[in-house]
C-alpha cells in the first residue's frame, strides 16, 4: 500500500469536494460532522464500564470517546512528524494523521449498543437462542445472517456513519475515505466470516466499503476481506490504552482497587523510576498523585506505540503485521499485567455483574416486543391490534414497513436497539412493561 493513497481526501457519494477554506481541513470537518452528530450525542448515557453509575466521576462512552480522541490525535501527531520527515515528497501537513486519527477515535464507539459489551451479547443471544429471535432468525436469507447472530458493534458504527446519520445521501455523514478505513478495525464483511469471529462491515456496507478500499488502495486479501488501514492499528493503540489505564482509575475511584496497587502498575509501565517517584511524593493529595502517575503511563504508552509503528511500518504497508502496535512495545508484559488485573478486578466486580444481568432482561424484553412485529408482517402479510399499536411507537427511520426486506426490517429494530442510550432502554422497558404506569 502506498502512502499517497491511503491518504486520500476523497468522500463517499461525492464526485470531488465541493469545500474550500484554508481555516478548516478536509480531516477536520470530519472531525466536525462526529461531533455534532446524533449518534455521537447518544455516547454521553451509554455504559463505558459501570452501567448506571451513582457515581458522577466514571467515565461514560462519551467521556472515554474524547479521551481516546486526545491520546490518537497525539499518536497520529507524532507518526505525522516522522512521515513528512521520511518522506519529505508526501503531500502531508504533519498534524493531518493526527486529526484523522482523533476522528476515528471519536466515532469508535458510536455503533455500541447500550450497557456496554454486554448489549452486544444480549442482541447475539437473543438471535440465537430466544424463542422469537429464533423464529425470526431463519427468515433472513443466509448470506446476511452473520449481521444478527455475531452483532458487532464495530460494524453497526459504520452503519451509523455510511447509513444511519444523514440517511438521506449516499455515503451518510460522507467522510473521508481515509477516515472512513481508520475507523473500520475489522475490514472484513460478516457474510465471508465463519463462527464468532470479528468484523466490520454488514453485508448492507459491503460495496460501499468495497468502493473506500478501492480509492485507497487497501490490500484484498480474500473477498470482502482487506488489509487494515495503517492508522486502523493508531485507532486500535489509543482505544487499548485508555481502555485500560483510565479504567483501572475508575476502580479506584470505587474502591476496587488500592492506592498501593494502582502506583505500583503505573511505576512497572515507567522508566525513570526515580524521577517520577521524586515528584509523586511532591504532590498533596492521592488523587492528584494518581491523575499524575495515569498521565505519565499514557504518555509513556503512546511514546512506545509510535516506535513500533514504524519498526513495523513496511509490514503494515504490506499486510503483514498481524499484531496490535500495544503487544509489541518494550514493556508488553507489564501492561498485559495491567489489562488482568482491569479484568479482574473491574470489569467483572460485583457492581458491573449485577448491572449487567439486569440490562440482558432490559434489551431481551425489548427485542421480544420489537422482533414479533417483523414477525407477524412477514408471516400474516398484517400486523395484529398489538403490533399495530407497537409499530406506531417507533421512529419513522426505524419502522418495519411492508415494502421491505425481513433483513431490512430486521436491520431497523436492531438499528433502534443499538442506538438506545441506557436510560432510554431502562425507560422503554417499563413502558412496554407496563412499570411506568404503576408510578403514574
Amino acid at each position: 500500500m502506498k502512502w499517497n493513497k491511503l491518504l486520500s481526501k476523497q468522500r463517499i457519494g461525492k464526485e470531488k469536494s465541493d469545500y474550500a477554506d484554508k481555516d478548516r481541513s478536509e480531516f477536520q470537518r470530519d472531525f466536525d460532522r462526529i461531533i455534532f452528530s446524533s449518534a455521537f450525542r447518544r455516547l454521553q448515557d451509554k455504559t463505558q464500564v459501570f452501567p448506571l453509575s451513582r457515581s458522577d466521576y466514571v467515565r461514560t462512552r462519551l467521556t472515554h470517546s474524547l479521551e481516546t480522541s486526545s491520546v490518537g490525535r497525539s499518536l497520529g501527531n507524532m507518526v505525522g512528524s516522522r512521515l513528512v520527515e521520511k518522506y519529505p515528497d508526501l503531500d502531508l501537513i504533519p498534524s493531518e494523521p493526527g486529526t484523522v486519527v482523533a476522528t476515528a477515535c471519536l466515532a469508535h464507539d458510536i455503533g455500541n449498543p447500550p450497557f456496554g459489551h454486554s448489549g452486544e451479547d444480549v442482541i447475539r443471544d437473543w438471535f440465537q437462542t430466544s424463542e422469537i429471535g429464533s423464529e425470526l432468525c431463519p427468515m433472513v436469507d443466509e448470506k446476511h445472517r452473520n449481521d444478527f447472530i455475531w452483532f458487532e458493534g464495530n460494524a453497526q458504527g459504520l452503519r451509523n456513519i455510511l447509513a444511519l446519520q444523514r440517511p438521506y445521501s449516499k455515503g451518510g455523514m460522507q467522510l473521508t475515505c481515509a477516515a472512513l478505513a481508520a475507523f473500520t478495525k475489522y475490514p472484513y464483511v460478516s457474510g465471508h466470516i465463519k463462527d464468532k469471529k470479528k468484523f466490520g462491515v454488514f453485508a448492507s456496507e459491503a460495496e460501499i466499503y468495497a468502493e473506500v478500499a478501492e480509492h485507497l488502495g487497501l490490500i484484498e486479501l480474500e473477498e470482502k476481506k482487506w488489509v487494515r488501514h495503517p492508522f486502523a492499528y493508531l485507532v486500535e493503540a489509543a482505544d487499548d490504552i485508555c481502555y485500560h489505564v483510565i479504567d483501572i482509575e475508575d476502580g479506584h475511584r470505587l474502591d476496587l482497587i488500592s492506592f498501593d496497587e494502582l502506583r505500583s502498575i503505573f511505576l512497572d509501565i515507567l522508566d525513570n523510576k526515580t524521577d517520577i517517584i521524586e515528584r509523586v511524593d511532591r504532590i498533596p493529595g492521592k488523587k492528584e498523585q494518581v491523575e499524575y502517575l495515569r498521565a505519565c503511563t499514557i504518555n509513556a504508552l503512546v511514546e512506545s506505540s509510535c516506535g513500533v509503528f514504524f519498526d513495523h511500518e513496511q509490514d503494515i504497508l504490506a499486510g503483514e503485521f498481524n499484531s496490535s502496535l500495544t503487544e509489541e512495545i518494550g514493556k508488553a508484559k507489564e501492561f498485559s499485567k495491567l489489562k488482568k488485573i482491569a479484568i479482574e478486578k473491574v470489569y467483572n466486580s460485583t457492581e458491573v455483574i449485577e448491572t449487567e444481568a439486569a440490562a440482558y432482561e432490559v434489551l431481551w424484553k425489548i427485542l421480544d416486543f420489537l422482533g414479533r412485529i417483523v414477525i407477524e408482517m412477514h408471516t400474516k402479510g398484517k400486523l395484529g391490534a398489538k403490533c399495530k399499536k407497537s409499530v406506531k411507537l417507533l421512529p419513522e427511520l426505524y419502522a418495519p414497513s411492508a415494502e421491505a426486506t425481513v433483513y431490512q426490517n430486521t436491520q431497523k429494530i436492531v438499528d433502534y436497539v443499538s442506538g438506545m442510550t441506557d436510560t432510554f432502554a431502562v425507560r422503554t422497558f417499563n413502558k412496554i412493561s407496563g412499570i411506568s404506569l404503576l408510578r403514574r
